[in-house]
């Protein structure tokens, strides 16, 4: 899972200590490999983890939709959803808004 991870943060998980924005070109096939093997092991994210990965995951979804759809196909948005329910009631409202507006802004300069 850790790999996993860092490939996701390589392409602008808010993850960590601030870091210099990503760019691209991003490689979509490490990156659906990467968020297959989360959503393969949906029990085995901890809770700090859920809030990076789920802003990372919407922010991509509402604002490039079209090419969230192209590198992460339908499990992208069914591990979305499953996430989004999993985080209620767990998830703190101003972190993850923080987040995704980091999230937000990296994705902008890979996608």
């Amino acid at each position: 899972m850790d790999d996993s991870w860092e490939i996701l943060k390589a392409a602008g998980l808010p993850d960590g200590a601030a870091r210099p924005r990503p760019r691209g070109p991003l490689d979509p096939e490490r990156l659906r490999a990467a968020v297959e093997e989360l959503a393969q092991r949906p029990g085995a994210l901890p809770r700090r983890r859920l809030e990076p990965l789920l802003a990372w995951l919407q922010g991509g979804y509402h604002h490039w939709p079209r090419r969230f759809g192209e590198i992460l196909g339908p499990l992208g948005k069914r591990y979305l959803d499953q996430l989004a329910v999993g985080a209620e009631g767990v998830v703190d409202p101003n972190r993850y808004l923080k987040l995704r507006r980091i999230a937000i802004e990296n994705l902008s300069g890979v996608l």
